[in-house]
């Protein structure tokens, strides 16, 4: 293993130039994509604050509007009697110059009244009218009197549409009010907020920018001069390496975040004092008119409820007091705000100065909302972080600093796992040896190929098959971002869609397309090894890429329900056959001592397309609309198919390659089944860890969250706490449970994990609660995943091949098959679970269902001595 140090030491030149070439590049391609990508959901974020206090403003207006014709409805008018509301929409377009176009529509269509630039009217498409006046009587029950209806709210790429439904006295829609909302305004405070950004960010940045540099070139020359002398001791100073990586990956970046969060701040404070003087504007005209008609201003009664219906529909107003010529205070309400302070108002005087209405508001509003903000920003940056490491893992492996950092870490393996004692110590401390001897052996071969200059090709089989992983897990990482980019807003334009049954509800039509898809999704897992042994695994990965691209692009110029259902099963189809295709490649290419990190890396992909899609997917759909939405995710399908076109598959001969007949399809499965330690990880592991991430996730975070208050925001930053955890910890115990090959141990430990989570939240209580129970169960999740699959394969690898037995990618369609029976019941225990005991102690169910399992697969998969599999 070891060369001669001459051979290295007359090439240091030449690796040495590398290391520093390459330290200097990925440093600045680290601080390029890493800011560069934060910068860009910084200010998405800004700009979505802004607009929507901007569009909260409009939406006050166009209910205003739609209450005053609800009111000459019930007086005797009918929708065509409308066109009195001119005068209003008018006075709309006076206050907020941003409001381009304000409409008055009749249920079938034709427009009552306008204001504005006439030809914006084509913007609001028919389908959402329609939905809007479908929707209107539900949104009507649930009014309780002191808020104005919720108003429905599009998007396009350069506007901002408004839309609320007016009821004649029976409840019946007759007509509709749409704004047209122009927020060039808002954006250009953004583009000027973001280069104030810029500028006030690029010492930080360069900061990062050379500690980077300091630390991997450090590191890496380190390691460099410890193999030249064949010294498998391990290089000193890694703790200031550390250290200079702590300052530039935590410090900086929070600067940056701070540097945003204060320039924002006069922009976000000039956006609520709009919004005070609008509610302020709108209380005078009322009370001005009341006067005109002879009531005097002292009698004027109903005023507080007024005020109290403003209030609940602006939370960033605290009061509202009324007051008359002489300064005499004749109606107030205020509310007390959660963190006091000091108050800001805005006043509209009346003609003559006959009486004047003030609005206050705190000014520490404007600090919380900030706060908010805060937050989001935080998460911006972890977002940009997993997708810079998704992207640049290709370049990395390629690199000179692969290899070098790689035997470091290998070392740092060697020492961590031999403090765990899970085997017998000489055991252990030989298989990590071989472990730390191999990584050593890759790092000289690369610096055997920098210092000759040979060819990428003159790398062997086993050693270019890390590289095509790589590809790989793009490809994965692609197909998954495709389908998270479309969560955000696809339930949205389900809804939407046209159907002749009119009693379909929004929820039904959302519903079907999913449910197409999960079904075609799951049916299509035991093709998997029917194509492999007929066709190239390569090119029917390809295929079903391309097909899914072509399902996601015809979707954006959908309008007919059953064509939609139709694409998203087609969709299912290719989604399903690419992921166990790229499965059944990493079972057939990676050697089984390396089977769980493997599998790992596709579950890694997936993880990491959840954290980033649905951010991303939610700020095309909101700049470009929910067509060119689902473009995006058909580009994310053909930039897969274009990894999966540079993927070169290695010919490597291992246990599962060898196999991959096995019985016939149905036999294989049956095989599967008869096998009572694949059932007991199936039955006893595979199905609860659907099952409480399905209940959790879907149905118990949201409804608890709902409970004690806390808006959806919340809930969504305490889900991502499940994928950031499941993305730190898959890689660690997956390489552990190889390292060991106690999968039993880590699919029991991975059990009671996710049991203490579920024990979090009736121990723990509110959003803490909730959030360690999150970040617990995708600990838990991480730990027992990698395992389950790898041991599940690897009990039919020592089988020989006959017509009774199956093969590893059967093992594996059998095992994906029947844990969706946990997707499917999860709803039905849960729902049943909360009948019986409420949320938290449906959760402590559940983690208990959990702990009993556990505790039946550690009996059920104890050692045998035929056995030759380690359980």
């Amino acid at each position: 293993m070891s060369a001669p140090a001459g051979s290295l030491a007359g090439a240091e030149d030449g690796p040495d130039h590398r290391l520093r070439r390459q330290s200097l590049a990925f440093s600045a391609l680290f601080c390029l994509v890493l800011f560069g990508l934060s910068l860009l959901l910084i200010a998405w974020r800004m700009e979505q604050v802004l607009v929507t206090l901007a569009q909260d403003r409009t939406g006050r207006m166009v209910g205003q509007v739609a209450e005053d014709g609800e009111n000459g409805m019930r007086l005797g008018l009918t929708a065509n009697d409308l066109g009195f509301l001119s005068v209003q929409l008018q006075h709309m377009g006076r206050q907020d110059p941003a409001v381009r176009l304000a409409v008055v529509m009749s249920s079938e269509g034709r427009v009552i009244a306008e204001s504005g630039d006439v030809s914006l009217r084509s913007l609001i498409d028919p389908r959402w009218n329609t939905a809007l006046l479908r929707a209107a009587p539900a949104r009507s029950s649930e009014r309780d009197g002191t808020a104005l209806r919720a108003p429905a709210v599009r998007q396009t790429p350069a506007h901002v549409l408004t839309g609320v439904a007016v009821l004649d006295p029976a409840g019946v829609p007759a007509a509709s009010v749409w704004t047209v909302l122009d927020p060039t305004s808002v954006r250009t405070q953004v583009r000027a907020a973001t280069w104030a950004i810029v500028l006030r960010s690029l010492p930080f940045v360069l900061l990062t920018w050379a500690v980077i540099f300091v630390a991997l070139y450090g590191a890496s020359r380190q390691t460099l001069r410890s193999l030249q002398h064949a010294d498998l001791e391990a290089p000193h100073g890694g703790r200031w390496m550390l250290a200079l990586l702590m300052v530039g990956l935590l410090v900086a970046p929070l600067s940056v975040i701070g540097i945003a969060r204060e320039a924002s701040r006069p922009f976000v404070t000039a956006q609520i004092e709009a919004n005070a003087q609008a509610v302020a504007t709108t209380m005078a005209a009322r009370v001005e008119r009341s006067l005109q008609l002879g009531v005097p201003l002292q009698s004027l009664h109903g005023v507080e409820a007024l005020f109290n219906e403003q209030l609940a529909a602006a939370p960033e107003l605290s009061e509202l007091s009324l007051f008359d010529g002489n300064g005499r205070e004749l109606a107030h309400l205020g509310r007390d705000m959660a963190s006091g302070g000091d108050r800001l108002a805005e006043s509209v005087g009346l003609p003559g100065g006959v009486a004047r209405v003030a609005v206050g508001y705190p000014r520490d509003y404007v600090d919380r909302t900030l706060g908010a903000v805060l937050v989001d920003l935080l998460l911006a940056l972890i977002i940009s972080a997993v997708l810079m490491r998704e992207l640049t893992r290709g370049l990395w492996r390629r690199s000179l600093l692969h290899p070098l950092l790689d035997y470091r870490i290998a070392r740092l393996w060697h020492r961590l796992s031999g403090l765990l004692r899970w085997r017998r110590g000489r055991a252990l401390a030989r298989e990590e040896s071989t472990a730390v001897a191999r990584s050593q052996e890759r790092a000289r071969e690369a610096l055997r190929i920098a210092a000759t200059v040979a060819p990428h090709g003159a790398l062997t089989p086993e050693q270019a098959w890390p590289v095509q992983m790589t590809r790989l897990r793009l490809a994965v990482f692609l197909v998954a971002l495709s389908e998270e980019l479309l969560r955000p807003f696809f339930t949205v334009l389900a809804s939407e869609m046209e159907t002749g049954h009119a009693a379909w509800s929004p929820e039904m039509l959302a519903g079907i397309p999913v449910t197409a898809f999960m079904a075609t999704f799951a049916a299509a897992q035991p093709l998997g090894p029917w194509l492999v042994r007929r066709f190239d695994l390569r090119l029917t990965l390809m295929a079903a890429v391309l097909v899914g691209a072509g399902a996601l692009a015809s979707t954006a110029w959908v309008h007919q329900v059953w064509l939609l259902v139709t694409l998203r099963a087609v969709g299912g189809v290719a989604y399903g056959l690419a992921l166990i295709l790229v499965q059944t490649t990493v079972m057939r290419f990676t050697p089984p001592a390396q089977r769980a990190r493997g599998l790992t890396e596709v579950a890694g992909a997936i993880v990491a397309a959840g954290i980033v899609g649905p951010p991303f997917g939610g700020m095309v759909a909101g700049r470009v609309g929910d067509a060119l939405g689902m473009l995006a995710c058909a580009l994310a399908m053909l930039l897969a198919f274009v990894a999966l076109w540079r993927l070169k598959l290695p010919l490597i001969h291992s246990p599962a390659s060898a196999r991959t007949a096995g019985a016939g399809a149905w036999r294989g499965y049956a095989a599967v089944i008869r096998e009572p330690r694949a059932m007991f990880i199936i039955l006893g592991a595979a199905i609860p860890a659907r099952l409480v991430a399905v209940a959790v996730l879907s149905i118990v975070v949201p409804l608890y969250m709902r409970d004690i208050g806390e808006p959806p925001a919340v809930a969504g930053r305490v889900l991502l706490l499940y994928f950031l955890c499941y993305a730190v910890t898959a890689s660690v115990m997956a390489h552990w449970s190889d390292a060991i090959g106690e999968r039993r141990t880590f699919i029991v430990a991975g059990a009671i994990i996710a049991a203490l989570a579920c024990l979090a939240v009736p121990l723990v209580g509110g959003a803490l609660g909730m959030a360690l129970c999150c970040a617990l169960l995708g600990a838990g999740q991480a730990t027992q995943g990698p395992s389950q699959i790898a041991l599940i394969t690897e009990l039919f690898e020592c089988k020989p091949a006959d017509s009774r037995s199956a093969s590893p990618e059967q093992a594996l369609v059998a095992y994906r098959l029947i844990e969706r029976l946990g997707s499917v019941t999860a709803p039905f225990v849960t729902a049943l679970a909360v009948l019986w005991v409420g949320l938290p102690g449906a959760v402590s169910a559940v983690g208990i269902l959990l702990a009993v399992a556990g505790g039946l697969v550690w009996v059920g998969l104890r050692p045998r001595a035929s056995s030759t599999v380690s359980a």
